[in-house]
């Protein structure tokens, strides 16, 4: 998906996390920062969106993912990409669409500093992935420990709309939010869509980005990162106040959270979450 805008701003593009795909920043946040100048760009990776993964696989590897991300970034970066003009871009994730992010700056981090104008992580999934958060979870509610096993592991949420709207959307009082019945509906439509081939979780444990972390949980690349913005939200029923504050430190910047659950892009919040962006692209990225 892509919106264009005018300008001499930085192409933003825009990177999902696990059930969604490029369509969840599209129904507001393209509109957002495209009116504001900043042309967009949002990747539906393969296996999500309608994509094809290949021939009866159902898990991909986070490599791949790098690589979806990286021949993406190739093209909106060269001088006839999109028709942007070769505009470093920035890159905005969420959720596990933020490991992806990590380990392509990881992998180079010469080439991520060269090629890229800045890099936000919005609820992002830890640098030490799910584990520690799933064991915070356990201590603290078996309950909610259950939810978000039966609604992300098992894909109950896929079809469960009370349990959705607790996972992504606010729970109860998500209805407030603007989240209508009709609205969770065609989400799970695309979700059940979206989780085609998953990430293979597997994979992602056996090369966890807080392997490159120093003593005090920094990246080995944070000195010479790209500007970067790590956002967390107030209402997260998936990803805890300490997973915002580990992704932080890894990046060695101090978190900022808003008023939103997971999904900072699909609630009546949503601009809580872009006006953070907004403030920080102002002010760190444009000159």
């Amino acid at each position: 998906a892509k919106r264009g805008s005018s300008g001499n701003k930085p192409p933003l593009v825009f990177i999902h996390g696990s059930f969604h795909a490029a369509w969840c920043w599209s129904e507001r946040y393209f509109q957002y920062f495209a009116s504001r100048g900043y042309p967009c760009v949002a990747l539906s990776l393969r296996g999500t969106g309608g994509t094809f993964a290949g021939e009866g696989v159902k898990k991909v590897k986070v490599s791949e993912h790098v690589a979806d991300v990286s021949a993406l970034l190739d093209y909106v970066s060269s001088s006839d990409g999109m028709g942007l003009g070769g505009r470093k871009p920035v890159l905005i994730s969420h959720s596990f669409g933020g490991l992806a992010v990590m380990k392509m700056i990881e992998r180079d981090p010469a080439a991520a500093k060269a090629s890229l104008a800045g890099v936000v992580l919005l609820c992002s999934v830890p640098p030490s992935g799910n584990g520690r958060m799933t064991l915070r979870f356990l201590r603290r509610s078996l309950r909610d420990s259950w939810k978000i096993t039966a609604g992300l592991a098992m894909k109950k949420g896929n079809d469960d709309p009370v349990l959705c709207r607790e996972l992504f959307f606010g729970g109860e009082d998500s209805e407030d939010l603007g989240v209508t019945d009709e609205d969770v509906a065609r989400y799970q439509s695309y979700f059940r869509r979206d989780v085609d081939a998953t990430i293979d979780l597997g994979d992602i444990a056996r090369q966890l980005p807080s392997a490159c972390a120093d003593k005090d949980g920094r990246a080995s690349f944070a000195s010479s990162a790209p500007p970067s913005l790590v956002v967390g939200a107030q209402d997260d029923f998936i990803v805890d106040r300490e997973g915002v504050e580990e992704t932080a430190r890894f990046f060695n910047v101090e978190p900022v959270f808003v008023d939103s659950p997971h999904d900072v892009m699909l609630t009546n919040k949503w601009q809580n979450g872009a006006d953070a962006i907004l403030t920080w692209l102002e002010t760190e990225v444009v000159i």
